[in-house]
């Protein structure tokens, strides 16, 4: 078997420099091509707290070669659930992912992952570029959408929104009614379920730092508002007045002002690829956190372009490859975009992730390098 020759690297433009761009830049330099990134901002600085990294991102990011120790990363290894207004505890374990997986799950800042991402790709760029291959990485408001649709779409509302929030794990010390945050069994995420809200929190940066996010309904009008705003610790406690008294004690550690972000996802787009175009992570699939698998998809996505555009391929073979990309990519991303906002929205489902072996097993145990080779070499080596 051979494949095919070129005499050159691509020249290929990723717009946007966050967790999807970067890997992006690394998947295709790794394949010897030239990259140039494109920011609009002067200094990207990825939005939000900490992060989920699952086994099937940390297969990809292995094979970028990134070092976990930079990361200060907290095992995920499950989630201890509380009821919102008594405080019913349940340990809700994952199987031994190391085990089962090859690769141990983990919660990490978002900006060390960042930081790692860009230590292995390069810099940025502003000036003219005429490239052979974009990448649209540029995010959920993406601008690069509308050139692969020929229109504009826009998330909807879906009336719902989050509060997010960092605390210094030292100011539990000595409050015996917080040990629940982090003492209180085994040191895996929390989730506090109320009716139709609830607190989810989890340790990373070495556990110096709680990472917090509370979603719940939202009565604005989300179109009449900014999708990001600041808000009041007051605030905050109004919206979570009938939780548990422990549950407020833990509020009344966040500092002002907190932030509070709409909760939108993308509508199933119809492709990711146009031509020479193709788009990527939350430009094609934004999801809501749910299943903590929204920053796995862009890596995985970031893989499979990678391995679609070996060094050898042809400026006129891009289009077929991008296609090949989508056809690999869009149905796993869909999935996960569906069950994400269904699995919130819908009480039936709330919680399906943690109760499903069989659905852990279909995200965590996904190889997005194998898998998208194995359809590369069905589809365009010749034998």
């Amino acid at each position: 078997m051979s494949a095919p020759t070129a005499d050159r690297p691509l020249n290929i433009a990723i717009v946007g420099a966050g967790l999807g761009g970067l890997s992006a830049a690394i998947a295709l330099r790794r394949q010897g091509h030239l990259i140039k990134v494109f920011e609009a901002s002067l200094v990207n600085k990825e939005i939000g707290a900490a992060i989920g990294v699952p086994p099937n991102a940390m297969r990809v990011l292995e094979a970028f070669g990134y070092d976990q120790k930079n990361l200060r990363s907290c095992d995920y290894r499950g989630v201890v659930t509380y009821s919102a207004e008594g405080g019913e505890r349940k340990a809700m374990m994952f199987k031994d992912q190391a085990k089962h997986y090859g690769r141990q799950g983990c919660f990490c800042h978002r900006t060390a992952l960042h930081e790692e991402l860009k230590a292995l790709s390069s810099g940025q760029a502003d000036e003219t570029y005429e490239a052979d291959v974009v990448i649209g990485a540029d995010g959920i408001r993406s601008t690069m959408r509308t050139v692969v649709l020929g229109s504009s779409v826009v998330p909807p509302a879906t009336n719902m929104c989050a509060f997010r929030w960092t605390v210094d794990a030292s100011k539990l010390e000595g409050r015996p009614e917080l040990d629940w945050v982090l003492k209180d069994g085994v040191p895996v995420g929390r989730l506090v379920r109320g009716d139709s809200a609830h607190i989810f929190l989890y340790p990373c940066q070495d556990a110096t730092l709680v990472n917090v996010t509370m979603m719940h309904p939202d009565a604005r009008d989300q179109d009449k508002h900014s999708w990001y705003s600041r808000v009041t610790q007051e605030d905050v406690l109004r919206e979570y007045k009938d939780f548990g008294p422990q549950f407020k004690a833990f509020i009344q550690l966040a500092e002002d002002p907190i932030n509070l972000w709409q909760l939108r996802a993308m509508p199933l787009l119809p492709t990711f690829t146009r031509g020479r175009l193709a788009l990527l992570g939350d430009a094609a699939h934004a999801t809501f956190p749910t299943l903590g698998q929204g920053a796995a998809m862009a890596v995985e996505d970031s893989a499979a372009v990678g391995c679609m555009l070996p060094y050898g391929t042809k400026p006129e073979e891009v289009p077929s490859r991008l296609a090949a990309y989508q056809d690999v990519r869009k149905t796993r991303d869909d999935f996960v975009r569906i069950e994400s906002l269904e699995q919130l929205m819908i009480p039936s489902k709330r919680g399906l992730f943690l109760r499903s072996v069989e659905m852990q097993d279909v995200l965590n145990g996904y190889d997005a390098i194998a898998v998208t080779q194995e359809h590369f070499d069905k589809t365009f080596i010749k034998c």
